[in-house]
C-alpha cells in the first residue's frame, strides 16, 4: 500500500487526539432515554437502498465501486457469545447482492487476508450465520498483521463487551481513500482505515474506533474516537433516526473510561 507514513502520521494524530477526558452526564438529554431495538431503527444512512442486504445476522450497504461492504450492522448479545458453532472457512459470493459481490479469487496472491468485518467469533449462536459471514460482501482485503493484530483484539474487546453488558450494537467497516488501490478482477479497493461503532443500549453509551490499516503494537483504547470522529471521516450518519439531542449525545461521546476493559493489549490471539 504506498501511503505515505508522514500523512497518516498527521492524520493519525488530528483523528485521535483528546478522546480520554471524561465527560458529565448531567442533564443529558438520553438520561432517560430507553431504546429498544425492535422499535428503533439503528442503521446508518442508507446511500442507495437496492444496496442494502438483509442477512440472518446481520445488515450490510454494499458499495459496487469498491466491491466490498459500505458498512455491516448487528446487535451482538450476551448469549450470541457463548455459542459453540464451528468455522467453515469458505468464502463464497453474497447471493444477494444485485450487482455481484467481490470473488475470493481475487484475494489470491494478493498480499492481502480476506478480513470479516462482521467477525466470524461473533456467529457462532446459528450455522446460518456462521455461514453467511463469509460472504465476500462481508469481507475487506486486510494485511494479516492488522488482521491478527489490533482488529483482532478490538473485535475481542467488543465481544466481551457484549457479555458485560448483556448486548451491544455494532457498525463496521472500511474507509478508502482515493486514488484507491486494489486487487484482482474485480478491482477489490485496500482500505486506509477501518472502523466500528459500539453502542450500549441498556447503558446509553457509544463508543467508536478508527483505525489506521497497518501493523500496530498498540492497545484498542489507543484508537478510541467519538462516533462524530468516524462520521467526519467516513461520510456515514450512523444514526439518522434517532432524536437529533440523543444522537448529538451519543455521537459526541469519547471517554473510554465509562468502559469495562479487558486484557488484550498484548496478546496475540489466533482466530478458532
Amino acid at each position: 500500500m504506498k501511503k505515505e507514513t508522514i500523512v497518516i502520521s498527521i492524520l493519525a494524530t488530528i483523528v485521535f487526539s483528546g478522546c480520554f477526558k471524561a465527560t458529565s452526564s448531567t442533564d443529558s438529554p438520553i438520561a432517560s432515554f430507553r431504546s429498544n431495538p425492535k422499535k428503533v431503527d439503528l442503521l446508518p444512512a442508507i446511500v442507495d437502498s437496492r444496496s442494502v442486504v438483509r442477512h440472518k445476522a446481520y445488515t450490510l450497504e454494499y458499495n459496487e465501486q469498491y466491491e466490498q461492504a459500505r458498512w455491516v450492522a448487528y446487535m451482538l448479545t450476551a448469549a450470541h457469545t457463548r455459542g459453540n458453532v464451528q468455522r467453515t472457512d469458505f468464502f463464497e459470493r453474497d447471493p444477494m447482492v444485485a450487482t455481484i459481490s467481490a470473488h475470493y479469487e481475487d484475494y489470491r496472491g494478493s498480499g492481502y487476508t480476506r478480513g470479516h468485518l462482521c467477525p466470524a467469533g461473533d456467529m457462532k449462536w446459528d450455522t446460518t450465520a456462521m455461514r453467511e459471514s463469509f460472504y465476500m460482501s462481508n469481507v475487506c482485503p486486510q494485511l494479516a498483521d492488522f488482521n491478527d493484530g489490533i482488529w483482532n483484539k478490538i473485535e475481542m474487546q467488543v465481544r466481551q463487551w457484549a457479555r458485560d453488558y448483556d448486548s451491544v450494537y455494532i457498525v463496521t467497516g472500511p474507509i478508502v481513500d482515493e486514488p484507491a488501490y486494489t486487487i484482482g478482477r474485480n478491482k477489490v479497493a485496500i482500505p486506509d482505515y477501518f472502523f466500528k461503532v459500539v453502542y450500549a443500549p441498556n447503558r446509553q453509551q457509544a463508543i467508536a474506533f478508527l483505525v489506521p490499516h497497518r501493523k500496530s503494537g498498540k492497545g484498542p483504547r489507543n484508537f478510541v474516537v467519538s462516533i462524530n470522529d468516524v462520521e467526519s471521516r467516513s461520510g456515514i450518519d450512523f444514526f439518522p433516526a434517532m432524536a437529533d439531542d440523543i444522537e448529538e449525545q451519543l455521537e459526541s461521546q469519547c471517554d473510554a473510561s465509562r468502559w469495562k476493559w479487558g486484557n488484550y493489549d498484548n496478546i496475540n490471539h489466533t482466530r478458532k
